[in-house]
């Protein structure tokens, strides 16, 4: 079984073997530990565990696994979207029962952010068969009307993130928390919410906690967040398919060049396609409209 590392894993797997090393016949591993009955191989960015699955994963749970061991009946929460100049803010969240995280942990889940769109589409397609997940897409034509209205990005997201529990909660599987990733104070988390005359769902409160880096510290933040970035990948291919040409990520120079190289694709009310396309009180827009 192979897991792909970070260089602060690979670091903590050769520590914790290294009185196991052995002789190194694979001209391709930097080091092999035979420890009880496993082999463990290490390569540049890649370990590979051979030996019985129940040992790989206690192995990789007790000693170098990256999120909480007692992570059972647990909900958590994650969006992806919100510095994109394109697409949509997609909110997911993931229930995760006792029976889900041993199939969950041998997919090597590891931070959204350090994952390439194969790697992406590979684990969300096996994790949405594993657990109980509800999305919320809240596409760009409704973000910028309600920026228009006077809401900012935070009160949005916690909008999408109270809709997508609302949603979870139906389901109504036993949890014991709440783990929303953080990017606001909790009490203007919910202060924003009360405060919104959008918001017309109950508002979810009990056992919600609020972290930071919750993708890195929760199995169910993790998934939500690969998740979520798959839905709103597959939002930006329907960008692309409209006007048959790729779609920059992020809200860099890239996205601004990409207007001034396809002028010709755009409707002739440009203000028009960027208001239903992308958000349009980036700092981009004013930009492009002075470029083209």
């Amino acid at each position: 079984m192979v897991f792909y590392l970070e260089k602060s894993e690979k670091e903590q797997i050769t520590n914790h073997y290294r009185s196991y090393e052995i002789n190194n016949n694979n001209i391709h591993a930097q080091k092999v530990f035979k420890y009880h009955n496993l082999t463990i191989s290490l390569y540049n960015n890649k370990v590979l565990f051979q030996g019985p699955l129940t040992e790989i994963i206690r192995e990789y749970r007790d000693f170098w696994h990256i999120f909480d061991d007692k992570e059972k009946f647990i909900i958590g929460n994650d969006e992806v979207g919100t510095g994109d100049y394109f697409g949509p803010i997609v909110i997911t969240s993931c229930y995760l029962g006792s029976g889900m995280l041993e199939k969950l942990r041998l997919l090597n889940i590891r931070d959204s952010k350090t994952l390439d769109s194969k790697a992406i589409y590979y684990l969300a397609n096996q994790i949405m068969k594993i657990v109980t997940f509800e999305s919320v897409i809240i596409n760009n034509r409704k973000y910028n009307q309600w920026i228009n209205e006077g809401y900012n990005a935070n009160v949005i997201k916690a909008w999408g993130h109270n809709q997508v529990l609302v949603k979870m909660l139906q389901h109504k599987n036993h949890y014991e928390k709440i783990v929303i990733d953080q990017f606001v104070d909790q009490k203007l988390y919910y202060q924003y919410l009360t405060n919104m005359a959008a918001n017309k769902n109950r508002i979810v409160k009990d056992n919600v906690l609020f972290t930071i880096k919750a993708e890195n510290k929760y199995l169910a933040v993790a998934c939500s967040a690969i998740i979520s970035r798959y839905l709103f990948l597959e939002e930006i291919k329907k960008i692309a398919t409209e006007l048959k040409v790729a779609i920059p990520l992020g809200a860099g120079a890239e996205v601004d060049n990409f207007f001034i190289k396809n002028q010709s694709l755009f409707d002739k009310d440009i203000k028009k396609f960027l208001f239903r396309h992308t958000k349009y009180h980036f700092a981009n827009t004013k930009k492009i409209l002075k470029k083209i």
